[in-house]
């Protein structure tokens, strides 16, 4: 399993105390699947699929919504399918440049038909749930990472995104019981990216911190620039210029843990 752990925690369902331990052997899961909202929300841990993928491991990455909605003034893309026919393909291009997996598509709406009233978007939602539990049930990850309750930037498809695997994680539904990694930001890395205003969790929280090499790095760089339809071309080099020049080549994520034994009050 994912064992980079460099704060050893005793919790009961999540987060981390204050004293380190020794850190244990790492050892690679067979099978990875990240379960994200949009197509370009895989960039937020690309170089740690890449890297992966690389070990002979199993990446998957799962998609929620279609990204209809993700229009940008510099592509001229109205929203729609045709927007969703450009992202798909951009998605497509980003797997191929990190070595993992072809993407799995859930084809729910951005936002999940909530334009369209609370109907549409239960609708949505339950068929999200449906489709995530047939694919984690199918494909049966060792490891599932996914957004931690700050969202990256908080976007309501992030946030959703996250809550509905972490749903399924607890719900008992799975015919298993995988690894749950909830990636966050830093409170340093949240600043370099500028305005893009992330959210983050404190160091204390994330007791899984992964290194990748620059060989990940470039990779992960091939694969921002497959998002021709989000980001203009300087913006992509300045975001890359922003991770070149940090040096902490990591990613942070918190293990979800679940207490073995029951307890008594708090």
């Amino acid at each position: 399993m994912l064992k980079y752990l460099l704060i050893l925690c005793s919790v009961l369902l999540v987060g981390c105390g204050a004293e380190t331990a020794s850190v244990p052997e790492a050892t690679s899961p067979g099978t990875i699947m990240a379960v994200f909202a949009h197509p370009d929300d895989e960039t937020t841990v690309a170089p740690i699929l890449s890297k992966y993928a690389a070990e002979g491991v199993t990446v998957h990455l799962v998609i929620a919504t279609d990204g209809r909605y993700g229009v940008t003034d510099h592509a001229g893309i109205p929203a729609g399918d045709s927007l969703v026919e450009v992202r798909n393909g951009e998605l497509d291009c980003s797997c191929r440049a990190l070595g993992i997996e072809p993407p799995i598509h859930l084809s729910r709406r951005d936002m999940l038909g909530m334009e369209q009233g609370m109907d549409a978007f239960f609708g949505q939602l339950i068929g999200m749930e449906d489709a995530l539990e047939a694919v984690i049930d199918s494909l049966r990850p060792e490891v599932i990472i996914t957004f931690g309750p700050d969202g990256d930037s908080g976007h309501p498809d992030h946030r959703l995104t996250a809550d509905v695997t972490t749903e399924l994680f607890f719900s008992g539904k799975l015919k298993y019981r995988p690894e749950l990694y909830y990636f966050s930001y830093t409170p340093t890395q949240a600043t370099k990216y500028g305005d893009w205003n992330l959210n983050y969790a404190d160091e204390q929280f994330l007791n899984t911190r992964i290194s990748f090499s620059e060989t990940d790095a470039e990779r992960y760089y091939d694969a921002i620039r497959c998002h021709q339809s989000q980001f203009t071309p300087q913006a992509m080099e300045d975001w890359i210029a922003a991770e070149r020049a940090d040096e902490d080549k990591r990613i942070f994520f918190r293990k979800v843990v679940v207490a073995e034994k029951e307890q008594v009050g708090f």
